[in-house]
């Protein structure tokens, strides 16, 4: 553990290797047993030319249609959640911030039942909800921490557990008045989290603003560290911290509302992770964001594994992440002294 602490380019290195052979191995877990052979087959067919519509198998259609898109968005999420915790942990300077700090999940939970009920289930109107809410809740959020006289981190701390718990209770409405046969379950079963209903679709929807967020994210990663060390530090130093912080806000936001849209709220990714990554190669965040972005979506992946395999019907994945995320997030807060928050 000391070398990897030494060298953090090699701790980087061997976690991208653990994430792509965890890849690999994903894609043949399930309850369906894949034919490797015959996999690998067609999809040498598939380089040689060979049109995608004559592939028709069992093997080849579980393998294409459910599980490459399930794992590639599973891998996306997990570094949005991943990615969005470090920064909001750092520009509040809280190590015990996630990326439901600012409302966001409450508002994009909201956005997806309300579009749920309202729309019939059509994907396009409840993730276009979900955004919208999301960003209604920071702005709120902002709104809130403006109003107030001590114009501070922690007033927008306070500003977004207040908005959660209005959203939180407007959901509540909602289920209230949902159909209890047919939309209701729909409704809870999508906000406990989950990868099983996504498919190529949802990948094309989401996985460019993902990934847009988290280059946006990488190439502001220097400003992170000047803020983590306070507002009257960075200003010092000639940066505009007003302006940076809600440049990363937004974009975080839009990140979560996304995974929120596709896969219902995933907890404590976001809150655990971020620590995982200053345990293994510190604070900077030249390399922390890059080593927070691996671990989020490896365990992301190795819950997701977990889920769709442990029984015979699917665990809700909010189930799987807060019976290992809590005990470990624990252990953290007693070993605080190794979390780089010191």
């Amino acid at each position: 553990m000391n070398l990897l602490k030494k060298n953090k380019k090699l701790t980087l290195y061997l976690s991208i290797s653990i994430l792509i052979l965890i890849f690999f191995i994903s894609l043949f877990v399930g309850r369906f047993s894949l034919n490797i052979k015959e996999v690998m087959n067609n999809i040498t067919q598939l380089l040689s030319g060979k049109n995608l519509s004559e592939l028709k198998s069992n093997n080849w259609n579980v393998f294409y249609y459910i599980r490459l898109p399930r794992i590639i968005l599973v891998i996306a999420v997990g570094a949005a959640l991943s990615a969005t915790g470090s920064v909001y942990q750092s520009i509040f300077q809280n190590p015990l911030v996630s990326p439901d700090l600012l409302g966001v999940s409450a508002g994009a939970g909201f956005g997806v039942a309300l579009g749920m009920l309202a729309g019939e289930g059509s994907l396009y109107l409840i993730y276009g909800l979900s955004f919208i809410f999301g960003v209604i809740a920071v702005f709120m959020t902002f709104f809130i921490s403006k109003l107030s006289k001590a114009q501070s981190v922690m007033t927008m701390v306070l500003g977004g557990i207040v908005v959660s718990s209005l959203f939180n209770a407007m959901l509540s409405i909602l289920k209230y008045l949902a159909d209890p046969l047919d939309e209701l379950p729909g409704i809870v079963f999508w906000l406990m989290g989950g990868f099983s209903r996504v498919g190529w679709q949802e990948v094309k929807f989401i996985l460019p603003l993902i990934i847009v967020g988290i280059i946006i994210i990488y190439f502001m990663r220097w400003y992170l560290n000047v803020m983590s060390m306070g507002d009257e530090e960075a200003t010092s130093m000639g940066l505009n911290v007003k302006f940076i912080r809600i440049i990363l806000i937004l974009f975080s936001t839009f990140m979560v509302a996304s995974s929120v849209a596709a896969t219902g709220q995933i907890t404590w990714i976001g809150l655990v992770i971020p620590h995982m990554a200053r345990f293994l190669v510190g604070s900077d965040h030249k390399i922390m964001i890059p080593q927070s972005i691996i671990l989020g979506s490896s365990f992301l992946l190795i819950m997701d594994n977990i889920a769709r395999t442990l029984t015979s019907a699917e665990i809700p994945i909010s189930i799987i992440t807060a019976f290992i995320g809590a005990p470990f997030f624990a252990y953290l807060l007693i070993t605080r002294r190794n979390s780089g928050w010191d």
